[in-house]
């Protein structure tokens, strides 16, 4: 049987495609690579790795979901905190921050929000400490990344410093 290697990338349909290229440029900082004839905006984080990761293309009618989420994975928890307070001073909503507990991975740091339109997304960092416990745990990102990671990873804040 093949097997997959990884996501290549999502497609959306929304409603107001300048809105939604803008904040998936100007907030969640992906890069604007290339549009086709027919409107379709493709996103990348980085033009020499992917052409695209996120594709939008108008056609989403009324309020309909079409994703539970769709989730980026970034090198450390300080990077999602510093997402976080951007979302929070641009008045992005957050959904909520959650430590997922991954049986070969680790932990993560993860911060859920939604775009304009209403589409759940999330950013992550993976923290590869943790407790034998392995559950999920909620975060409060307005703590320090110390606390954040003693959090996600399920060590007493007192053993972060």
């Amino acid at each position: 049987m093949p097997k997959i290697k990884g996501l290549s990338h999502v497609v959306l349909y929304v409603n107001d495609l300048d809105k939604m290229v803008d904040f998936y440029t100007n907030v969640v900082g992906l890069i604007k690579y290339r549009e086709n004839a027919r409107g379709m905006v493709f996103l990348t984080p980085d033009p020499e790795l992917d052409d695209h990761q996120l594709a939008l293309c108008k056609g989403r009618e009324g309020k309909s979901k079409l994703i539970a989420h769709i989730a980026w994975r970034v090198e450390t928890p300080a990077e999602i905190k510093e997402y976080y307070e951007r979302f929070k001073a641009q008045g992005v909503p957050i959904d909520h921050c959650v430590s997922h507990a991954y049986e070969e991975m680790g932990n993560t740091v993860s911060c859920y929000f939604l775009d304009p339109e209403g589409n759940c997304l999330e950013v992550y960092a993976l923290v590869p400490e943790r407790d034998e416990k392995r559950i999920n745990r909620p975060l409060d990102l307005d703590k320090s990344v110390d606390e954040i990671v003693a959090q996600a990873s399920g060590r007493s804040p007192a053993a972060a410093h």
